[in-house]
Formats: structure tokens, sequence, C-alpha cells
């Protein structure tokens, strides 16, 4: 097994490990999560059947492309249309069956390894990981100048199944990732193009950008789950970690009582994972009832968590010690014998604008299958 490929099979799946640690290295772009909303239904293109012929034909005439940063420059084919933006560049092949790319960033610091490793891991897991992708690690390795590269295989929902590298890299505190891409029967016939068109790639200037006065900008999405690496999803990255343990972990928004938190246990005995779902999101309001005055739930509803579309889920609402009115949901599901629970919950008169937090952490939230836990030798 490579250096480093057990952390990226793992944590690729949306999971942090141990060895990994629960966070990922400062000042990288923004990202938002990927996960589709339950009732969207990707389209996949018809399997192409003919052989194709790369897209990078032997003797292609190339064009040097430099970035209006200054910071990088790569060859092209001439005929692949750029499409420049202030972090980057897409190269796309006229035929849309293959592509690549360069973005950069000033981490403003110089990077270990680990860090390097999770810099890459969050990239593709935020850009390419979600239950439709069909996601597949194939390979990940670090090279002799400390660049490491991947390997992977997903689903696109208009070309199909597509095989991707990418390559992470820093000088100074600028980090580059080199993104090859290109549909399955693509790939057999032009990565080494794709290759050749990466050995192109030169990094021209990383001396700091001038300062700018800080804005209100977006948080970025980070990494996070129990120590039993069970599960994991993602949360905003200036909330909180107010609780994690074995089976447990849970987040928070700060001076605030905004609150999302997943545990994994095990599942009542039911005759089924469904009714075993219900019985514990029903379990959950109960005590609350015993706990705390005004209780009001609504019905216990069939609901999906990650895959798992017999899970379930109840609303509440309940006046806490302070008199301070609280609403929130319990998700429930069950999975070979194991219970997972997520719950959110804030103050009842911010809930409704709170749910742009809670939706997408409970939709990125992600179950390990046990038999995908595998111990580095």
């Amino acid at each position: 097994m490579k250096p480093g490929y057990f952390c990226f099979l793992l944590l690729i799946v949306l999971l942090v490990l141990a060895s990994c640690g629960d966070s990922r290295p400062p000042n990288q772009p923004d990202f938002q999560p990927i996960r589709p909303d339950a009732t969207a239904a990707p389209t996949i293109a018809s399997a192409v059947t003919v052989q194709p012929t790369s897209a990078i034909p032997e003797g292609v005439a190339l064009s040097t492309f430099t970035h209006s940063s200054q910071r990088f420059s790569i060859s092209h084919p001439e005929t692949w249309q750029p499409f420049e933006r202030p972090d980057g560049v897409v190269f796309i092949d006229p035929g849309d069956a293959a592509g690549y790319g360069v973005f950069f960033n000033d981490a403003g610091q110089v990077y270990s390894d680990k860090d390097l490793n999770q810099y890459l891991v969050t990239f593709v897991a935020k850009n390419f990981v979600d239950q439709d992708a069909d996601f597949a690690p194939l390979s990940q390795e670090q090279q002799p100048d400390g660049s490491i590269v991947a390997q992977f295989s997903s689903k696109d929902p208009n070309l199909g199944q597509a095989i991707s590298e990418v390559r992470v890299s820093q000088k100074e505190t600028f980090v580059f990732v080199l993104y090859l891409s290109a549909t399955e029967a693509q790939w057999q016939v032009s990565q080494n193009g794709l290759h050749r068109l990466a050995e192109t790639f030169t990094i021209l200037d990383t001396a700091p950008a001038t300062s700018v006065p800080p804005t209100d900008e977006p948080p970025e999405w980070v990494l996070t789950g129990p120590l039993n690496n069970t599960f994991g999803f993602f949360y905003p990255d200036d909330w909180e970690i107010l609780r994690q343990d074995e089976t447990s972990v849970a987040v928070g928004m700060p001076e605030t009582d905004l609150v999302f938190e997943a545990s994994v246990a095990n599942a009542p005995t039911a005759k089924d994972n469904a009714e075993a779902a219900q019985k514990a999101a029903q379990k959950y309001v109960d005590e609350l009832k015993k706990d705390y005055k005004d209780v009001q739930t609504r019905p216990v509803e069939k609901f999906q968590l990650d895959q798992m579309t017999d899970g379930a889920t109840v609303d509440f609402l309940y006046t806490a010690a302070d008199g301070t009115a609280k609403a929130g949901s319990i998700i429930t599901a069950v999975n070979e014998g194991k219970l997972y629970q997520v719950i959110f919950s804030s103050s009842a008169e911010f809930y409704q604008g709170a749910l742009q937090w809670f939706n997408p952490m409970y939709k990125s939230f992600k179950i390990l299958p046990v038999e995908d836990i595998i111990q580095e030798p």
C-alpha cells in the first residue's frame, strides 16, 4: 500500500480518520457541499460503444497559456478553448470528452506533507464525492518533488464514468492543483497526452499578493466525525467542535445556540430497519417530554439519511429551562445493526434561518460500511 493511500481511501468518502485529524489546512479556497437534494434525479448519458480516437493526437499544435496573474503557464492544444478564472484556468476538449485545469491559492503558510495530503483529500471530496458519483479511489503516491498525485473514478451526470487525476504541489506559500479528466474510454487513449500537457506546467511567480482589507467571506466547509471513524460530515469552519468522542461529535456556531450533532450506537430490537429507526426517533422525543415543558412534535415520518431510504425523522418544539422556545429535528437510520442519529436545534425564532447551515450538514452525512474500515499494516 502506497504511503498516504489509506488516509486518502477513507477520508475521500467524507470521513475523518484519527491518522489525519479532524481538520483541514487553513486558508483553502471556498467550496460548497456538493451532495444533491434527495429529489434531484441525475441523468446519465447513454454509454458510447465506439472506441474513441485520442483527444490529443500526436503532433497536435500547442499554444502556451500564461495566467493573467503571472503565477503559472501551461501548454494546451490550439483547438482547445481555455476558460480563465481568477484562481486558475480550465481547458476543454472540443468533443467534451476530456479536459484539464490548474488552480492556485496562497495558503499563507508552508504545509507539511500531512497537511498537503489533507488539502488534496478535501479538494476531491468537495468536488467529486456524492451519493450519485459512484466514486472509487484508484491510486495515490507522493512524488520525489513532494507533490501528491491521486487517481479516482467517478460518474459524471452527462458523460458517464470518468477517470480523473489530481496533482497537488506547493511552492513557498502557494498551493497549485493540476486536474486531468476524461471519460473512461477516452482516458485509455488520451492519458499519455494529458500527462505530457501536465509536464508543461510551470510555476512563475509565488510572491505574496498585496494584502487587502478582510471581507465577510462565506465560510469554508471542513470534515469531522467521531473517533471510531464510522461516519463523517461537513461543517462550516467558523463553527466550533463542542464534543468529540468514540461514537459522537457535536458542532456549534459560536455565540449562538445553533448545535448539530451526530452519533452511532447499537440499534434497538425491531423486525426491520425502518421500524428500528422509527422507534429511536420516537424514543428521543419521548425523553424530551420528560425533561422539558410544552413539548410539541410532528408525527414520525420516513426520511433518507445518506443512502438509507428507510430512516425516520421528527420535528420538535419545546420550552427550555430558561423559558426559551427551542426548535429542532432528529433524523435516525439503521444500517447493519447500528443506529445513526443526527440532531440539530436552535432557538425557535432563528430555526428557519439556521436551516441554511443544518440542511447542507445533514445532506453531507456519510456512513462508512464496516467492511471498508481497513487497518493499515
